[in-house]
Order: C-alpha cells, then sequence, then structure tokens
C-alpha cells in the first residue's frame, strides 16, 4: 500500500541542534523521575536495579512518544507509547537476571531496538526492518556503553567528600548528582540517533 501524501511531506523538519537540546531536557527528565520514584536501598545493587526498571518504563514510551511527535501523528505516538510500556515491563523483567555491570545500559539499548523497529511511517514497515534493527542496535549499544563511562567518571567527580556516610548512601548521593548530567548528554545522544536509526531522515 503506496504511503499517502500526507504521510510523505509530514515529519518535523527539525535541525539536528534544537533535537539535541530537546534530548538534553528529555534525558533529565527521565532520570529525575526514575529517581524520584526509586525507593531507599538496602545495598548498592538493589538501588541500580531499580533505578534500572524504572528507566526502562520511562525511557522507551518517552522515545516513542517522541518519534510520533516528529512524525506529526498522535496516533503513532500513543501506539507507541503502549508498546513501549510492554518493552519497559520486559526490561523490568530482564533486570532481574542481567550481568550488574552492564546493567545501566539495558534500557538505552532496548529503546534504541524498540525505535528502529517502530519506523518511519514514510514507507513500508518492512522495507529495510533488518537495516532499522541494525542500526539501532548499533545506536543503543554505542550510547550505553557511553552512559556507562559517564557514570563511572562521575563517580570519581561527585563521590561525596562527608565522611558520615556509608558507602551506599554515598553512592546514591553520587547517582543523584552524576545521574541527571550523564542521562541528559544521553538524550542529547539518542534523540538525534534514533531518528537516523528509525529512517527518519531519508526522503520519500
Amino acid at each position: 500500500m503506496e504511503p499517502s501524501n500526507r504521510s510523505l511531506t509530514s515529519h518535523r523538519q527539525m535541525d539536528h541542534e534544537r533535537l539535541v537540546l530537546i534530548g538534553l531536557g528529555s534525558g533529565t527528565l527521565c532520570y529525575l523521575l526514575a529517581g524520584l520514584l526509586t525507593p531507599r536501598a538496602g545495598s548498592i545493587q538493589e538501588h541500580d536495579l531499580w533505578l534500572t526498571q524504572r528507566l526502562g518504563f520511562i525511557l522507551v514510551p518517552a522515545l516513542a512518544l517522541g518519534l510520533g511527535w516528529l512524525q506529526r501523528s498522535w496516533r503513532r505516538a500513543l501506539i507507541g507509547g503502549v508498546f513501549g510500556l510492554l518493552i519497559g515491563w520486559f526490561c523490568h523483567r530482564l533486570c532481574e537476571s542481567t550481568f550488574q555491570p552492564i546493567l545501566p545500559a539495558l534500557p538505552i539499548l532496548l529503546g534504541g531496538v524498540f525505535a528502529a523497529f517502530c519506523g518511519s511511517q514514510r514507507a513500508d514497515w518492512l522495507q529495510g526492518l533488518g537495516a532499522r534493527l541494525a542500526k539501532g542496535l548499533l545506536v543503543g549499544f554505542v550510547i550505553g556503553v557511553v552512559y556507562i563511562a559517564l557514570l563511572s567518571l562521575g563517580s570519581l567527580l561527585f563521590w561525596p567528600r562527608a565522611g558520615d556516610l556509608d558507602y551506599t548512601a554515598a553512592y546514591i548521593r553520587m547517582t543523584w548528582r552524576a545521574g541527571p548530567l550523564a542521562f541528559s548528554l544521553v538524550g542529547a545522544l539518542l534523540f538525534p540517533s534514533i531518528r537516523w536509526a528509525a529512517a527518519l531522515t531519508q526522503r520519500p
């Protein structure tokens, strides 16, 4: 079935710099919301698990809504948001058996693949599906590794100097300092990258 004329011209023509700024703000909001919804943990492992599970529930639907908005389609945004919640639930379950050092990157990896899976309304969904999934996997993997590196750097720069905190409390305080900054940079990289992975930059 051929796409309609409206779908061929309905994508928002947004410059890269503005999309980066939107990603910065969105990444910060996603992390802060996930952090506020994370209960007080008794260990670092619990904190990372619970925080990552909530990031999965928030980030993936946010990417789906963003893709729908870029395509001027609230229908695609809402449908993508619903399926994004299902991917978030899958992330929630997968986190429980994921190797701890790569745990923080899991929502980013799943988000990149899911966004590429959604694709563009300009073309038939099956057209270029394999290439989109490969690009989404690449985007999610690379930016996930960047996020882990930023968190590691943040642990060196933002570790509390107060000596009255136990190790877990000091770690959680560090994540509140380094996490929003790291995830804002993730958003700045992720939002323009998924537009490329989902083939929204291709001309009809």
